[in-house]
């Protein structure tokens, strides 16, 4: 019976670790990735660079 459960959690953990990757995919190739809506140093850092 653990056996059991065990891998129906182990299922369940492997397949929202894969509905996440296909959907971060899906956004990237959108252009837009998940910290886009954020200011991060990365983004100032390229918004300075394209000012110069």
């Amino acid at each position: 019976m653990r056996l059991i459960i065990n891998v129906i959690i182990i299922a369940a953990i492997i397949a929202l670790a894969f509905y996440l990757l296909v959907k971060t995919f899906q956004r990237g190739k959108q252009g837009k990735c998940a910290a886009c809506d954020y200011d991060c140093e990365i983004k100032k850092l390229a918004k300075n660079k394209k000012q110069l």
